[in-house]
């Protein structure tokens, strides 16, 4: 029959709702044992019927759980090896580790109504182990004060009614979580203590195990209410829980000097992606750390080596992952995970920082233009009329009177759109198309002074953002001009393919620093001076990608410095 055929029978039932009376016959069954001649017939029946009520009260797995026959033969072996050969001292270690089990059932805060059952059934182990088991079976003892016999055969028996009385559900008994590990091994380990301080103090005492079991206990009393005092004071200091709960929340590692050495960086990095990685090269530090590997929006990176055990955390985009010298245990990976998200909300501190400092910069840029309206307002009127007084023909160059015939009105246009975009920032105006072909003859004229290398490989005809194009090419011109003047080389390359136009730019000028290049497109550059920002190639890329194009910068040597301008 399965346990859970058996479970459904009314036996079954009965053993499942009567668990007191399960305890209870289980401590009894165990006293006959023990008062039973050592090693005779009626010990060994005793014993059995003691083991079998155990198993049915066990706390470790659920009733109604089907046996495997490899476990249940295992079982049945050690026990038959133990009821044949039965030494004393083995009775002894068994009522120990059911000391241990019942502890970690009492001293649990959820067993609150149960503590007082179990507490009466400790009470009586503990005595029991004392006065009977350690000097009859473990000692043999030849004689056992009859005042001490009589208490703990006849009258020891009688507290075990208390357990008739006292309060018992059996539904809150009725689950593993009720059992606590660390607190019956805890308990087991006190019990071991006691029992054999009691036998090792016997040296100092004549051999009189009575004697010495008095002044252990009285010792181990006085040594607990000791720590119980330091435990939890009530005035002064935390007492030793503090210390101890502190300790096993650090794992033994100096969290606090990591995490105060996690500030000052914060405080002194503002920059997002070194902060992130100084930050992980300080976990790098700890001793089971190998390496590591960090990637986010604004890019990746790795330190340190590899290895088989890999944990991996994300925090607001950012992925972290840590290869680890050995498999991290629950608690270190709770650590590990806190350490990662510790790293992870300053990251993105940070990086809301920069977004702030941006969104500052671009605000004083659009009030500084705001008060800049109307100055350009009086230029394109002065333009304007300018424009309209030109005379077709006349004294001028004719060649030079048709080229400010032909610019001036485009000027025109491209400060009206700069003057709409002053107005309203915040609304993004829509390029003006052209052909590539037309446009790329007027950059040509605009610029043949020879200054700059026009490149054409012109297949079919596209049309092209003016604005966004001129716009690029007059800031690359202009970048290329601070690096060395006169003695820098620059060439433009205009590729008209498959309804597709890209323009590049090339100079011979210096390369751009590392740092620079990484946030080129993305926020406004510090200027090296000090004084303000660069903020060309910035505006250039959002007008980009509001035109559906991107910029990107291939190639960043000394001596050769692209830039390109393509469909997104």
């Amino acid at each position: 029959m399965s346990s859970t055929a058996f479970a459904s029978t009314r036996l079954g039932r009965f053993l499942h709702n009567s668990r007191r009376w399960v305890v209870l016959a289980m401590l009894l069954a165990l006293h006959e044992a023990l008062i039973s001649e050592p090693g005779g017939a009626y010990q060994r029946i005793w014993l059995l019927i003691h083991f079998g009520l155990f198993l049915l009260w066990q706390p470790f797995f659920e009733g109604d759980r089907e046996v495997e026959r490899v476990a249940l033969a295992l079982l049945a072996a050690i026990t038959g090896t133990i009821l044949y050969f039965l030494p004393g001292w083995l009775i002894g270690a068994w009522i120990c580790v059911l000391m241990g089990i019942l502890g970690g059932k009492v001293f649990t805060a959820q067993a609150a109504r149960r503590g007082r059952f179990y507490l009466v059934a400790f009470f009586y182990l503990a005595s029991m182990m004392l006065l009977w088991t350690v000097p009859r079976l473990v000692l043999r003892e030849p004689v056992i004060p009859e005042p001490i016999a009589a208490f703990a055969t006849l009258l020891l028996p009688l507290s075990l009614v208390a357990l008739v009385f006292l309060p018992f559900n059996p539904k809150d008994d009725d689950s593993r979580q009720v059992f606590d590990f660390f607190y019956a091994v805890l308990v087991f380990q006190l019990v071991v203590v006691l029992v054999l301080g009691s036998i090792a103090l016997m040296r100092y005492t004549d051999g009189q195990y009575f004697t010495s079991a008095g002044l252990t206990v009285i010792g181990f009393g006085a040594t607990l209410f000791v720590l119980a005092v330091f435990w939890g004071p009530r005035e002064g200091f935390g007492g030793l829980r503090t210390y101890l709960s502190r300790y096993l929340m650090s794992v033994g590692m100096p969290f606090e000097t990591w995490m105060r050495r996690v500030a000052e960086l914060a405080e002194h990095e503002q920059d997002p992606q070194r902060f992130l990685g100084q930050a992980l090269v300080l976990v790098g530090e700890l001793p089971w750390i190998r390496g590591g590997r960090w990637k986010s929006a604004d890019g990746e990176g790795e330190f340190g080596v590899e290895s088989e055990n890999v944990v991996r955390f994300g925090f607001h985009g950012l992925e972290l992952a840590f290869h680890t010298e050995i498999a991290l245990s629950p608690a270190l990976f709770l650590h590990m995970r806190l350490l990662a998200q510790v790293v992870g909300e300053f990251y993105e501190s940070k990086r809301r920082e920069a977004e702030m400092r941006r969104n500052a910069y671009l605000k004083a840029v659009h009030e500084t233009g705001a008060r800049l309206t109307h100055d350009v307002k009086n230029l394109l009127q002065s333009l304007f009329a300018l424009t309209s007084a030109a005379p077709g023909e006349g004294a001028l160059d004719p060649a030079y009177a048709n080229l400010l015939q032909r610019q001036l009105p485009q000027l025109t246009r491209r400060l009206q759109a700069t003057l709409d975009q002053l107005r309203s920032p915040q609304v993004e105006t829509r390029d003006t198309l052209r052909p590539a072909r037309s446009w790329w003859a007027d950059a040509g004229r605009r610029h043949g002074s020879g200054e700059v290398t026009f490149e054409g490989r012109l297949d079919g005809e596209v049309a092209v953002p003016a604005n966004l194009f001129d716009a690029f090419l007059e800031n690359c011109i202009d970048n290329a001009r601070g690096k060395g003047g006169a003695e820098v080389r620059m060439k433009a390359m205009l590729t008209l393919a498959e309804g597709r136009a890209e323009l590049a730019f090339e100079n011979s000028g210096d390369a751009i620093p590392a740092g620079i290049a990484k946030t080129l497109f993305r926020e406004p550059i510090l200027a090296p001076d000090g004084e303000g920002f660069g903020i060309g190639l910035y505006q250039v890329a959002r007008l980009a990608a509001q035109s559906g194009y991107a910029i990107e910068l291939m190639h960043n040597d000394p001596g050769r410095v692209a830039f390109r301008l393509f469909p997104a």
